[in-house]
């Protein structure tokens, strides 16, 4: 009876390998998102600031009255617009630091799978050497008598 390879072995490793790429490509899609949120938070800072400086230079008093208000009302919108972009950015830092422990924990699965595939085949490569032994041995043992 000739020793053959296991078939789960290399799938249970292709799964795990499926599994990496999978958590490598929602990393990917989730430092891009964090870091489209960031440069977001840095344009509505700068609108921001732009409409303090010109509340504290004093433009608004050429304004008008309802022009003051309208400004203020605006800059209102702006800061509940950084505070929800705050909350994402961190719910999203968050997401991805637990991608990235799960991408860890898969890679070693994927290791653990690719060793138990390398061993199986170590195993039945040495029983095929075996066998081979073991018939060289029958057929000099033959020659010999």
């Amino acid at each position: 009876m000739k020793p053959q390879l296991r078939a789960c072995w290399p799938v249970l490793s292709g799964k795990a390998k499926d599994k990496v790429i999978e958590l490598q490509t929602a990393i990917g899609q989730l430092s891009q998102r964090l870091d489209d949120f960031r440069r977001n938070q840095q344009r509505l800072q700068k609108l921001y600031d732009e409409y303090r400086q010109q509340e504290i230079a004093g433009a608004q008093n050429t304004l008008g009255m309802q022009a003051a208000m309208n400004q203020r009302q605006f800059m209102n919108q702006l800061l509940g617009l950084q505070e929800k972009l705050h909350t994402e950015i961190q719910n999203t830092e968050s997401l991805l630091a637990q991608q990235r422990k799960q991408l860890v924990l898969a890679e070693l699965e994927y290791q653990k799978m690719e060793a138990l595939a390398e061993q199986d085949q170590k195993q039945v490569q040495k029983a095929l050497d075996k066998i081979e032994q073991r018939q060289m041995d029958d057929l000099a043992v033959a020659r010999f008598n």
